[in-house]
């Protein structure tokens, strides 16, 4: 099984997106880094041109990687990660969530969801001049060389 990964999703998506930002079930287990990122960065909100929306920051300008399993018949994303620059050297994963059946407890837990999207964004990061670290907002303590 592999995943895709795109920056924006289908507007018919809004409610599968507006569950695993706003409404995720296993949010309470990190209740504290989400508050804490909420207060540094500022609220999520999801932004619909034509055909597609995508998560906008009011207070930065983060990036969003939405995560799509193929073998899924409904198309809506199954995961989300919002990640930004924060320093020369440091990005900041600011917001991640994926949907309960790919969460520790899920049906598809051992396909490590949370992991690989963290995983993506060091791909990412690598390829900025400078980023030598990830830190994970909701454990700070959690540095990730790049």
């Amino acid at each position: 099984m592999s995943f895709t990964f795109s920056s924006k999703t289908l507007k018919h998506c809004r409610h599968a997106v507006e569950e695993l930002l706003f409404f995720n079930p296993g949010q309470f287990r990190v209740r504290k880094g989400i508050v804490d990122s909420l207060e540094k960065f500022g609220h999520p909100r999801i932004e619909q041109t034509a055909d597609t929306l995508s998560v906008k920051i009011e207070n930065c300008e983060a990036q969003t990687l939405f995560a799509y399993d193929g073998a899924r018949l409904d198309g809506s994303p199954i995961g989300v990660v919002i990640f930004l620059r924060t320093s020369v050297d440091e990005v900041d994963i600011m917001h991640i969530a994926v949907h309960p059946d790919y969460a520790l407890q899920g049906s598809h837990a051992g396909m490590g969801l949370g992991v690989v999207m963290i995983e993506k964004v060091r791909e990412i990061a690598s390829r900025i001049v400078g980023v030598r670290r990830i830190v994970l907002q909701y454990r700070q303590e959690i540095v990730i060389p790049v």
